[in-house]
């Protein structure tokens, strides 16, 4: 869920922030409600990265939600929650010659080269976070598992690298 809540306060921070009924004449945030909304500033972008689609409907923006879900977690996040014992699935994407020198501990293993075939295993599974060894095949990982339905996928940014950067350890398998 603590991804969840950090995608709904990125996603309200974004198109307005404030929620409840505004009067005419009031200011939300600098923009009077009478004047036209001001335009939201250009989405950051990785390469490779497809623009965050905002339109504008009956109650203001709004946001493509594929578009603004946020396929990358944190690794500080991810790490704090995994300690603090939350249901967070961890599912290592890395071949077998790669996860022989260890795994997150409590890590599902399957191969990004064998997800395809084999992604139904974790359609039970609350929250999903892939990671690999920088966090790029995890990327595509994560992006087959949302194809495939499964929305609560997410990509560990920087991979196994990066959790060991922060002094996360590897178990041998």
């Amino acid at each position: 869920m603590g991804l969840l809540r950090s995608f709904a306060k990125r996603v309200v921070s974004r198109i307005g922030g404030g929620v409840g009924e505004v009067k005419a004449g009031e200011t939300v945030g600098a923009t009077p409600v009478n004047s036209p909304v001001a335009p939201l500033p250009p989405p950051q972008m990785r390469p490779g990265r497809a623009p965050v689609a905002v339109t504008a409907g009956e109650e203001g923006p709004v946001a493509d939600a594929d578009a603004l879900a946020n396929l990358e977690a944190g690794v500080q996040e991810i790490k704090e929650r995994v300690e603090a014992g939350e249901p967070v699935v961890l599912l290592d994407v890395r071949e077998p010659h790669e996860t022989a020198h260890g795994v997150i501990a409590g890590a599902r293993l399957i191969p990004l080269g064998q997800l395809e075939a084999r992604w139904k295993e974790l359609a039970n599974c609350d929250e999903i976070v892939c990671y690999c060894a920088h966090g790029m095949r995890s990327l595509s990982a994560a992006e087959l598992l949302r194809k495939k339905g499964l929305f609560n996928a997410t990509s560990l940014e920087g991979g196994v690298a990066a959790w060991q950067a922060l002094g996360g350890t590897l178990k041998a398998r």
